[in-house]
Formats: C-alpha cells, structure tokens, sequence
C-alpha cells in the first residue's frame, strides 16, 4: 500500500514538473480531435512560427527570473529593437541593422543592470521607467508611426520552410532555445545563476561575484527580447508602434515562464519549459481561433490557467514553510521512496505521506478545471454558431451603393441599422484623384500632397494578378474577417457584417487580432490554413499589414481589405478596400470648423492611436484644410492620449493652462473617451467658449452635440461599414468589377439633425 502511495506521489511531482510539455501535448491532442482545421502540416508550422517572438524572448525572461530579479522592459525593448531593425535594413542591411537592434538591446539591459545592482533601486521600479523611456525613444525615431520596407526576401527566407514545419524563423528560435539550456545546465556559469538567485549567501561563501551575475542576466534578458523584436520586424518587413504588441510580449512570455516552472524567488527554472509553455499558450489561441472564438476566450481560457499554476506554486511555497523543523532528513528520505521500507510507521512518517498526498489535490483540480474549460469552449462554439442572425427590412427600393448595378438576390438595399439609417447607400460621383507630386516626402506635412501615398492610397496602384470571379454569386461561400480589435465600434461593425452575410447566405468566420500585429500575423496564416472563398482584411496597422496582405495573395485567395485603409503598397495585395473617407470627412468637419470660429483662432489636435492610417488622416487633414480654407487660424498642439479619458483630460487640460484664451478649439480623433476626458478638462477650467468637433457618432458623441457641448462630429456608420465590405464581396462573386476603393458616405451631424441618427450604433 504506501508503495502505491509513493509511486502516486513520485507520478504527481513528475507530471507536475514537466505541468507545461503535459498541456502542450494534451491540448494538440484534444484540437486535433475537435477543432475545426486544426490538425494539418500547415497549421503546426504556424503554431511553430508563431511562437517564436515569445519563445525567443522568453529565454532572457527566464534567466532573469532565475536570479530572482524582474524585467518589466521586454516588450518596450521588442518594440524598439523592431523599428531599428526595418528603419536602418535599407542603409545597412539585414545583418547590420539586426546588429545594431541587439546592441541596442544590451544597452538598455547594461542600463537596467547597472540601476539594480549598483544604485541598489528595486528592479521593478528600474524596469518600469525603463519601459516608459524606451516606448517614448520608439515613438521619436519612429515619428509615432510604423516603419517598412519593401524588400521581402528575408520575410520570405524566415518563413519558408527547409524541411516540413522546420522554418528558418523555428529553427533560429530552437537553436537560441537550447544553447541557452545547456549554459545554463552544462556550463559552471550557468549552473551559478541557480545558485545566485536561490541562494545569494552560499554563492558569496562560494566566491561568486553576484553583481556580475546580475549584471549579465539583464543584458542577456534584454538582448534576447532585442532579437525577438528584431527576427519579428524582419519576418514581416514592417514594424508598427503599437504599445499593444509589447504588453502582450511582456504579459504572454511572464505566464509562460511562469507556467513553464520558473519561480520568481529565483533559484528554480529551465529554458525549455518556459519554450514549451510558449508552444502551448500559442497552441490554445489558434486552437481557440479554429473554433471561430474571439480573444476574450483565448484570455480567459489563459487566465485560468496561469492562475491555477500560479494558486498551485504559492500552496507549494506555504507548505514548505509548513514544514520547516519537521525532520527533514525523514521528509526527504520519505519523497524518495527509502522510508517505507521499515516495518514500523512513526507518526512523523504518516503525517509526512498524508501532506505529500494532498500534493495531489491542487493538480486534481487544475486538471480537472482545464478540461472544464475547454469543454466550455467547445460548448460555446456550437452554441454561437447556431445562433442566427436577424434581420431588420423596411422594403424600400433598392439602391446602389460604391458603383456597379445593383446585384441580383435579396434586397439588402432595405435593410436598416440600428439607428434607422439604411446599411448601403446610393453611389456618388467617384471623387476626383489629384496628379501625385513628384516628391510627396520632400513637401512640407502642412501641404495636402505631403500625404498623397496616405490619403489616395490604393487610387493608382498597380495590382498583383488577382483571382478571377467564379461568376456564380455568394451563396454558400465561406467568408472569414479579419479584424484588428475590441471595441463598441466592431461589435457594431460585425453586426452589419453579420447581417448582410446572412442577407446573402455566406458562411462566415470572424478572427479578432486585439491590436497586436504579431496576433494578426498568426490568424492571417490560420485563415490561409482554412481555404475561404474569401478573406475581409481590417488591418492592425495601415503598414505592417503590407506582407499580411502578400501572404494572402500568394495562396491564391481572394481579399478585400477593410476600415483602416493599407498603405499604397499593400493595396496591390487585394482586391479593394471599402470603408470611410476619412481624410474626406476630416475636412468637411474642418471647414465646420473654422466657421463657427469665424476663421481665426488656435486649436489644438487629441490625435488617435500610432500606428493606424487615423492617426494621420485625423491629423493633417485638418491641418491641411484649415492652412487653405482659414490662414489665419493657428494650431498650437496635437499629442495622443491613446483615446483614452483620463490621458485626454490630462492633456487637454494641460493645453488650457498653456495657451489660455488663446486656445479657441478642440480637434478629437475620436468622440468616446476622448469626449469624455476633454469635456471633463473644459468643465474643470470653467472655460464656456471652447469649439469641439470629433470623428465618431457613438452615443458620448451624439449626446454631446444635442447637449450643445460638441459642436458637430462625422457620421461614420459602423455597422454600414462591415455591411459595405460584405456587399462587395458579394458584387466580386456576381462577376462585377470593383473600384479599387469603396468609400462609406460622408455627413457632418450637427444639433439640427442629430435626432436622426439616434439611438447610436455603438
């Protein structure tokens, strides 16, 4: 019997020491049996592909946890390390620009070492300032923008594969992967690291200098999150500035270390294991991502995780302070099997056995959550998909909207959103495109054609071959969207999608790429894996998307790109883009403007998030058109505040203090949070005399301009603009010929007709 009992007992600490290699292969296991297009060549190489941004970084994060220290700087340094490598690739090469993201790297890490070791700060104070400082040196070289080349050939060598699921992007991250573990396991300066986190007095007794350890762990942390940023930037040709991709870098590597065994008191973890759970948080999205869930499922599936082995570790800690002076000389010698060999039991021995047993009872429960959740999921897709989806029809005739004859089928032209207004409109006259400047880059950004490339994009581009139209209408087609985030704006937006979806009897799929370039890269190459009929593309970023966009091409499969319009050179990748003018409606919401302020006065600019085309459009197209339409105003300042309430009311009422009376003007890129936090920054000052306009039509939006406290905000139906994008898939499908840009239409909504677009979309 207590043979049993310790055979049980030596299976438990096995199965939980090696807790992450077990999910991994338990997960393949069960997606491969229950997900949809999950078990192929193709989905396994993307699984390996993907995880080798955090796979790679994760090395450095696991070294330094074992010296019991903290790098909250991973993510800002991935990021930084990126935009060096894609800025500086065309004057210095792949191998000269990668050389300098890692020297880079080993800079910050020399800084971060240095603060901790010998300015004695805590290194979660160092690291979060050197978080703070490195995203704010990413965003000056980067302009608040992204970076790209159009030069694909190491892209394609890193993703290429030499043998089946072996990619040189795999391979580099194995290699990194195991000669880190054997410094760390057959090197006697990488078995000191164990010593010098778990045990600081014996490695001094031992002569071990621990500053220099230290030293050397937050450079290699550092120099490895440099790499992984780096290989990231170079496998996509791009690099946005997104602070999205660099928290969920950080937030994803620190659950994976954790789940992979590290422990943050240092002393204990294995490079491999910290791999592997990177392999299976990786394997979870995209086997969630099969079943067609959305990211909150990904997270809350992760999050269960993370805090069972989290619970489980500090129950393993409390019981070995339990413990301590409990003869642990019997203790060790009962966890090694030697006790029960007597014939005679003592007390200590039977007590001993009973708290090792209920080792098993935490692990029990995890398993058994695990299964719970993963069974939930299962339960919601088939409870998700069966759901369908309603229509609202008003019968009215049909109209055409975005060009071409109105397609045959249903009458999608009566369908109305939930603010009454129609879905699709009637065409207008196309607009007329200007000549390109010679040099759009060598003019001034306050002149229109310093943004041509931007503004026109996708007008005069050559296109790649694109598929052919089978001619034979949407029904039946499978359709899969791929869109860039959460918000109160795409939930409306898949309303509409829905809608005209279910209007033409398509089968659809929706992926959400939670504002990380590096999530939309993997999902791009899962919806690939599935063969659609056709691809929506709303990108992360206007730039990044460029070899997204390519990779869709390649495989053959038709695009049509959505919302946030792509950079020139991506629009030779599909087919069109529909969505809103927003330079167009910037402009007329100027011109609004500059006349309720009679044309003079400053103004000041809360600019959208980096990274996307509305960072630019809402920016320069009212600078541009107020320079033309009214000289004589003046703009003081535009920052970002990431849309958020709390940053905008710091910043706006920063300005107020600045400027004074002189400040006349608000110009917000958006008209929800950001309406929230400027309102509040106006009512604060007791300033009455403040203009505001935004983007938008949310509900914040609408009630502040019937509340006479926003003059006038753009019209932007979200849900017409998911609608537009389904429309012309199915006109694409009929055999017609698509503009290469499909513009939603453009009304400036003021207090006179604000009443009839209420209640809000979103």
């Amino acid at each position: 019997m207590r043979n049993k009992k310790i055979l049980c007992i030596s299976r438990m600490r096995l199965l939980n020491e090696h807790r992450a290699l077990v999910m991994l292969l338990f997960l393949f296991g069960w997606f491969s049996v229950f997900a949809p297009n999950f078990f192929s060549v193709h989905n396994v190489t993307i699984i390996l592909k993907g995880a080798s941004l955090n796979g790679i970084t994760a090395i450095g994060f696991t070294l330094i946890l074992i010296l019991g220290q903290l790098d909250l700087s991973i993510g800002a340094v991935v990021l930084l390390s990126g935009m060096l490598a894609v800025g500086l690739q065309p004057q210095l090469g792949w191998a000269g620009s990668i050389a300098v993201a890692l020297a880079a790297g080993a800079a910050i890490g020399l800084v971060n070492g240095y603060l901790v070791v010998k300015a004695r700060i805590n290194a979660f104070i160092v690291t979060l300032g050197a978080m703070i400082i490195v995203m704010g040196l990413m965003h000056l070289y980067s302009d608040g923008g992204s970076k790209s080349i159009d030069n694909f050939h190491f892209a394609d060598w890193l993703e290429t594969p030499v043998f089946p699921l072996l990619t040189p992007m795999f391979i580099i991250t194995l290699l990194l992967v195991l000669a880190a573990s054997l410094f760390l396991n057959r090197t006697r300066q990488g078995r000191a690291f164990y010593m010098v986190g778990g045990n600081p007095e014996a490695a001094w007794q031992a002569g071990l200098n621990r500053d220099r350890y230290l030293m050397a762990g937050f450079v290699l942390c550092s120099v490895m999150a440099a790499a992984g940023g780096a290989l990231f930037a170079a496998s996509l040709s791009s690099m946005t500035s997104s602070a999205v991709l660099g928290s969920r870098t950080l937030m994803t590597v620190l659950a994976a270390v954790i789940i992979g065994g590290t422990v943050m008191t240092g002393g204990k973890g294995s490079v491999f294991k910290s791999y592997f759970a990177v392999l299976m948080l990786t394997t979870l999205f995209n086997g969630i991502g099969c079943y067609g869930l959305g990211f909150e499922v990904q997270i809350f599936v992760n999050g269960i995780i993370l805090a069972l082995v989290v619970l489980y570790e500090a129950y393993t800690i409390h019981r070995h302070d339990l413990l301590k002076g409990q003869r642990p000389d019997l203790l060790r010698e009962l966890e090694n099997g030697i006790v029960f060999g007597k014939d005679i039991v003592t007390e200590t021995d039977a007590g001993a056995a009973e708290m090792n047993n209920k080792d098993r009872f935490p692990l029990v429960c995890a398993t058994l959550v695990a299964i719970v959740a993963i069974v939930a999921v299962t339960a919601m897709y088939f409870r998700y998909t069966s759901i369908p989806v309603q229509m609202v029809s008003t019968g009215t005739t049909p109209a055409v909207q975005g060009g071409g004859a109105v397609t045959p089928g249903p009458d999608v032209f009566a369908l109305r959103g939930t603010d009454g207004q129609p879905y699709l409109f009637p065409g207008g006259k196309q607009p007329v495109i200007p000549e390109r400047p010679l040099n759009p880059g060598a003019l001034p950004e306050t002149d229109k054609g310093h943004w041509w490339d931007i503004e026109y994009a996708g007008w005069k581009i050559v296109k790649e071959p694109m598929p052919k139209s089978p001619g034979n209408g949407p029904s039946g087609k499978k359709v899969i969207l791929l869109k860039a985030g959460d918000h109160p704006y795409w939930t409306a937006y898949v309303n509409g999608f829905n809608v005209l979806a279910a209007a033409y009897d398509m089968e659809t799929k929706v992926f959400n790429g939670n504002w990380n370039v590096d999530l939309q890269a993997q999902q791009t190459d899962q919806a690939i894996n599935e063969r659609p009929d056709m691809i929506i593309f709303a990108p992360v970023d206007a730039t990044a998307c460029t070899l997204l966009l390519r990779r869709i091409s390649k495989a053959g499969i038709p695009c049509i790109a959505s919302n946030t319009i792509p950079c020139d050179e991506a629009m030779k990748y599909c087919i069109a883009w529909t969505g809103p003018d927003d330079w167009g409606q910037f402009r007329m919401l100027s011109r609004c403007f500059a006349d309720a302020l009679g044309k003079q006065g400053g103004y000041a600019i809360v600019r959208h998030m980096p990274g996307s085309s509305c960072f630019f459009s809402r920016t320069f197209a009212p600078v541009t058109e107020l320079g033309a339409y009214a000289p004589k105003m003046k703009m003081l300042a535009m920052d970002t505040a990431n849309l958020e309430a709390e940053g905008t009311m710091q910043l706006v009422s920063a300005w107020i203090t600045k400027f004074g009376e002189e400040l006349k003007g608000l110009v917000l890129a958006g008209d929800g949070f950001s309406m929230t936090g400027a309102l509040e920054a106006i009512k604060n000052s007791g300033r009455t005399d403040i203009v505001i306009v935004a983007a938008g039509n949310s509900k914040t939006g609408m009630d502040s301009v019937k509340a006479g406290d926003a003059l006038a905000i753009s019209y932007q139906s979200a849900e017409g603009d998911g609608a537009l994008a389904v429309h012309s898939v199915a006109r694409w499908f009929n055999g017609e010929t698509l503009e290469p840009v499909a513009y939603l239409p453009k009304h400036i909504i003021t207090r006179e007709d604000v009443d009839e677009y209420i209640p809000a979309q979103w």
